[in-house]
């Protein structure tokens, strides 16, 4: 059997075929995400449905032009963001994706968006998750007229390729939102109708692998689910004692449990179908070396030096001979804030006149990035922290930058094992399908479709 993995990401959307009669990804195509959307709110990060939706049409003529045979589709999708839907279930909203930091606008006082929605509510909250955007949409009258719900990007695109007009949400995507009871598996309306948030304009939730409709007539479509549930399907093969560790625009460690718990500085969110993953999020990951790729871009410019096309190349290339020094410039990354407080912010500390050096902001840059996922992992319970017998890599951060990838490998102790799938969420959704369709006899079968560097 065929399967379509599609992951809607932020910046690149990506689909994969899934063989199931082989175990492989068959084919996969990339397309650019430009759907953003100018807007005079610096603290607004949108994007236009539509162009998405183009995109989407873009991928899958390409995939189904080679095997059209295909039998399902499953859909990964960046998490948090919403648009509203009219009754006719068409957009008409902007998405307000996940980098939307309204939120952290002042309300009153000293006091902002997310801080007035924790006491509302009693969930604490970040900007960019979907409750506290439509929180400053109603405050601020930005809720369309015409709107009778919200829903996430991957809801939207599920709906539609599978013709329907009603936005049904899975309990991943959903708890991205916030106000989530997850072992209720359910929004808290209670809490909501404290900020005037009726449970009638929220979106339907679904169990995983729900069939929303036909794609063409012919292709099953499941609900979507969130991107870093997917990402952890389509890269840890052994679930119960595996630390995976992502990092792409911002980075995360992620640990699956069967029962629900809390841990200081992790979010507990719904794993796909049973269980919970408990994730260390931090937004700083990739984009803080992309920030140095910038700086060294600007000094090139002041002396009329610019290089055509990225550094990275270069950068990556000097590393390769580089090691840590005693006295290493520290880099507190935290240039984007982070989750707990996004008013933090970086900082560049132990300079001398031996480690004042652009190679020496490369090395330190790269070693606050893991520095915060090892801080994260050190909060980990004892017993949690000793079921650990993997620990398995993902996202280009760690894929394109070898001494990143090295780094990670020396202050966690062990040895990165990297899938041979490089778009992990979209192998993730295919491998959700799989599961969806009853493809596979058991899970074990299914996991055998997992394959890291250097297996044989």
């Amino acid at each position: 059997m065929k399967l379509i993995g599609l992951d809607i990401g932020t910046t690149s959307i990506c689909g994969v075929v899934l063989d199931t009669e082989i175990g492989n990804v068959v084919l996969r195509t990339t397309h650019a995400n430009r759907s953003g959307v100018r807007c005079t709110d610096d603290f607004a990060h949108l994007q236009d449905p539509s162009e998405i939706l183009n995109s989407i049409e873009t991928v899958l003529d390409t995939l189904l032009s080679e095997h059209p045979d295909t039998a399902a589709i499953g859909i990964s999708s960046q998490m948090h963001g919403i648009l509203y839907i009219n009754g006719s279930g068409e957009h008409v909203s902007p998405l307000y994706t996940w980098q939307d930091a309204r939120g952290d606008k002042i309300l009153s006082g000293s006091q902002s968006y997310c801080d007035a929605f924790q006491e509302q509510t009693g969930y604490a909250i970040s900007a960019g998750y979907g409750m506290v955007t439509h929180f400053y949409n109603l405050i601020n009258h930005l809720v369309p007229a015409e709107a009778v719900s919200f829903c996430t990007i991957g809801d939207y695109v599920a709906m539609n390729l599978a013709g329907s007009s009603e936005p049904i949400t899975e309990p991943t995507l959903a708890s991205s939102l916030g106000s989530f009871d997850i072992e209720e598996g359910c929004f808290d309306t209670a809490a909501l109708r404290n900020l005037f948030i009726t449970s009638d304009f929220l979106p339907r939730i679904a169990s995983s692998g729900t069939p929303l409709g036909k794609f063409r007539g012919t292709i099953t479509v499941f609900n979507a689910i969130g991107d870093n549930q997917a990402s952890y399907l389509g890269a840890v093969r052994s679930k119960q004692d595996s630390l995976l560790i992502n990092i792409g625009t911002g980075a995360q460690l992620s640990v699956m449990t069967n029962t629900m718990c809390t841990v200081p500085h992790w979010e507990t969110r719904p794993a796909v179908g049973e269980g919970y993953l408990l994730v260390g999020a931090t937004p700083n990951g990739g984009n803080a070396y992309v920030l140095i790729e910038g700086f060294f871009r600007r000094v090139l410019d002041v002396f009329n030096a610019s290089l055509q096309g990225s550094l990275f190349d270069k950068m990556n290339a000097v590393l390769q001979n580089v090691y840590e020094k005693d006295n290493q410039l520290k880099v507190s990354t935290q240039f984007y804030g982070a989750r707990d407080n996004p008013q933090k912010r970086g900082a560049i500390q132990n300079i001398t006149p031996e480690n004042f050096t652009p190679v020496d902001l490369m090395v330190g840059t790269l070693s606050g990035v893991v520095d915060e996922l090892v801080s994260f992992y050190e909060d980990l319970p004892v017993e949690l922290r000793s079921k650990v017998r993997h620990v398995v890599g993902s996202g280009n951060g760690i894929r394109k930058n070898n001494y990143l990838k090295s780094l990670l490998e020396r202050k966690f102790s062990t040895t990165l094992e990297i899938a041979t799938c490089d778009e992990e969420a979209a192998f993730g959704a295919a491998l959700y399908a799989a599961g969806a369709s009853s493809v596979f006899s058991s899970s074990a079968d299914l996991l055998k479709c997992i394959r890291y560097e250097g297996d044989i």
